[in-house]
């Protein structure tokens, strides 16, 4: 299956916004991490700043699962930031599910069907940047945690483990609108 703009146009139109998402988290299970990520991750002054400046549509879609820690931290990450910035950050949430099954298959990680698994798309659904499983700073921890000093990992694990992920998130954000406010094509359509 090739993730064309067609395709993913498509999925992103069966998808849901970030609450119409998390209502489908069990109210007494999965959705507390949720809402506690989401409540963790305000961003900082500096953060919003950065966000509100952005002047290129980004259609964002993350497949994901309700149960899914990693998930609740991402997705929650992904959604402070898009609030920072609905003009110009578009994200929707896809439940990683049997009818998935097309989607979930065509974008393996290591051979697994992992989540969540995040496509960036310009305005007009073209694909841009795909980005799946963990963030760096949460496999330093795992690697550390699983292996010790065998482990090869140089860098510490972060000290705020939680922040940090919205800051690697961030900056996947803020590559995204880069080159999409550098890309020839959109700079020629906006005349600037």
């Amino acid at each position: 299956m090739l993730m064309n703009a067609e395709f993913l146009n498509r999925k992103y139109h069966e998808a849901l916004p970030y609450d119409q998402f998390v209502a489908l988290g069990e109210p007494m299970g999965h959705r507390p991490q949720w809402d506690q990520r989401h409540g963790m991750l305000a961003l900082t002054d500096e953060q919003e700043k950065l966000v509100q400046g952005f002047t290129r549509t980004m259609k964002i879609l993350c497949l994901t699962g309700t149960w899914c820690g990693d998930c609740a931290l991402q997705g929650a990450a992904m959604q402070r930031i898009a609030e920072a910035n609905p003009e110009c950050i578009d994200l929707k949430f896809l439940l990683k599910d049997d009818e998935q099954a097309e989607l979930i298959v065509a974008c393996q990680i290591n051979a697994g069907f992992r989540v969540p698994v995040t496509w960036f798309m310009a305005e007009d659904f073209e694909p841009v940047s795909r980005i799946g499983d963990r963030t760096l700073s949460r496999y330093r921890a795992m690697a550390q945690k699983a292996l010790g000093d065998a482990s090869g990992v140089m860098a510490p694990a972060p000290v705020d483990p939680v922040r940090e992920v919205l800051n690697e998130v961030l900056d996947e954000f803020e590559r995204v609108h880069l080159l999409l406010r550098t890309s020839a094509r959109w700079r020629q359509k906006y005349g600037d």
